[in-house]
């Protein structure tokens, strides 16, 4: 019983975690962790390899938000009301998306 608890609450921490994360690519964090266990990245090398990747979400980042914002100074203000309808529409589907590939407790 005691076990099955603390799978629930493992589980429920996963889920609660993973869904306060926002939608796209995952964090710098767990992508340098993949290349550096694939890839076997040196002492050295490391710390470049954060850097490049912390600087390409910055850039990616900002040219989301400048299309955002460059897409809604040519629509009428019912049109930027449904395109922010459908961004958030997009952004549920990631976090539905994001739920499924979360592992389950076992019962």
């Amino acid at each position: 019983m005691r076990r099955r608890k603390t799978l629930l609450t493992i589980s429920f921490l996963a889920c609660t975690a993973a869904l306060a994360r926002p939608p796209g690519p995952p964090p710098v964090e767990e992508r340098l962790k993949r290349l550096e266990e694939r890839l076997q990245l040196t002492p050295e090398q490391k710390p470049k390899v954060e850097a490049i990747l912390k600087e390409q979400r910055e850039k990616i980042q900002a040219v989301r938000e400048e299309t955002r914002s460059r897409l809604k100074s040519v629509l009428t203000p019912e049109q930027a009301e449904k395109f922010e309808d459908l961004h958030r529409e997009k952004r549920e589907r990631w976090r539905r998306r994001l739920h499924q590939r979360l592992p389950r407790a076992e019962p």
